[in-house]
């Protein structure tokens, strides 16, 4: 597929994030695609899109849909780079804003994985109160 194309399917996932359905952004994974955080924290691992799916289920306790402030797409080969800052208000009332930094890759027009690297101190303190 062309770096074009690329950009647009990631581009579909960052859009149904927004939608508030964060389930729709799975779609766009191919079965056996997996999911990278790295670190040595709680929420540190490779998920597969089964596990990813459960978790999802834990992140949607958004009202609406995630905001995405991209300050830079690069698009080389199968890899899409995004480096963006997500925030959205949960239903109790709080905001979470957090810098991420993705790392897609892009196979046959589905997502094969995902590195995600977030600012994990600001995570561990926001999610796990840590």
């Amino acid at each position: 597929m062309s770096i074009e194309a690329n950009k647009k399917i990631v581009e579909a996932y960052f859009t149904a994030q927004r939608s508030g359905d964060l389930f729709k952004g799975l779609a766009l994974l191919a079965d056996d695609a997996t999911w990278s955080v790295p670190g040595n924290w709680e929420m540190a691992g490779t998920f597969t899109k089964p596990q990813m799916a459960k978790m999802m289920e834990g992140l949607n306790m958004f009202d609406g849909g995630l905001n995405f402030e991209h300050h830079s797409i690069t698009a080389e080969d199968d890899r899409v780079a995004v480096l963006t800052v997500v925030n959205g208000k949960l239903k109790d009332g709080r905001i979470y804003r957090n810098n991420i930094f993705f790392l897609f890759v892009i196979r046959d027009g589905m997502i094969h994985h995902v590195t995600e690297v977030v600012d994990s101190h600001h995570s561990r303190q926001f999610w796990l109160g840590k």
